[in-house]
Formats: structure tokens, C-alpha cells, sequence
């Protein structure tokens, strides 16, 4: 009798290996779900920094006189002219750069981060319309 149920116990073939797959791309979907935490977490971050380190760029222009000297573009140019060198040192010296590059960092992780984002939502959607349709 027992020997009869082994025989009739017997796997299909290849169920295994989809056993293992299946459970390598839920592994997968969970990383994915992870990142995408983590990416948009991020994100939110490095929109919420940039709206400080632009006040604090806009404000570092307007107290250094950067606005002031840029104007004399437009309104002394002959002047500027004759002068030019000694303005744009003047110009250079006034620039608030640690507030731009503040700026410019935020904005950078920003769009990596979004970057990966997209990256990583596109997989993780177009897998779950995997799984549905199979």
C-alpha cells in the first residue's frame, strides 16, 4: 500500500524551480518596495531642504549687496566698461556661493533620487502586471 503512494506522490516536474522563483521575485518585490520607501522618503527630504537653502540663498543675495553691484550692469554700462576687471572681482567677492551650492546639491540629490525612483517604479509596476496576469 505504501508503495503505491509513492508512486502516485511523485511532483510535476520543474515545480521546484518555480517554487524558487517565485520566491527570488517576492524577494525582489520587497526590496523594491524598501527602496521605493526609501527613495521617496528622500525626496520629500531634499524638497523640504531646498525651499531652506533657496531663503537662505535669496536672503545671503539680497544682505551682501550681490543684487546691488549686478544691477550696474544695466544701468552704468559705460562705466562697467572701463572697469570691468575691478567689477567683476567686486562681483565674484560679493556671490554668496556656499548658499548657491547648497542650492545646487539639493537640487542634485533631488534629481537622483527621483531618478532611481522612476526606475525603480517602473520594475516594481510593471512586475506586479506580471504577476496579475499570470
Amino acid at each position: 500500500m505504501d508503495n503505491n503512494y509513492a508512486k502516485s506522490a511523485q511532483l510535476p516536474p520543474g515545480l521546484y524551480e518555480r517554487v524558487i522563483s517565485r520566491i527570488r521575485m517576492e524577494q525582489r518585490l520587497l526590496s523594491l518596495k524598501r527602496r521605493l520607501v526609501i527613495f521617496s522618503a528622500i525626496l520629500l527630504g531634499s524638497t523640504i531642504s531646498f525651499y531652506f537653502a533657496f531663503e537662505s540663498a535669496k536672503s545671503t543675495i539680497l544682505d551682501s549687496g550681490f543684487a546691488e553691484f549686478a544691477s550696474l550692469i544695466f544701468t552704468d554700462a559705460a562705466g562697467l566698461a572701463n572697469y570691468w576687471q575691478n567689477f567683476v572681482s567686486t562681483l565674484l567677492e560679493a556671490l554668496p556661493v556656499m548658499s548657491i551650492v547648497a542650492c545646487l546639491v539639493t537640487i542634485l540629490v533631488f534629481l537622483e533620487s527621483l531618478k532611481l525612483f522612476v526606475r525603480d517604479a517602473k520594475i516594481f509596476f510593471n512586475s506586479n502586471n506580471n504577476l496579475i496576469t499570470n
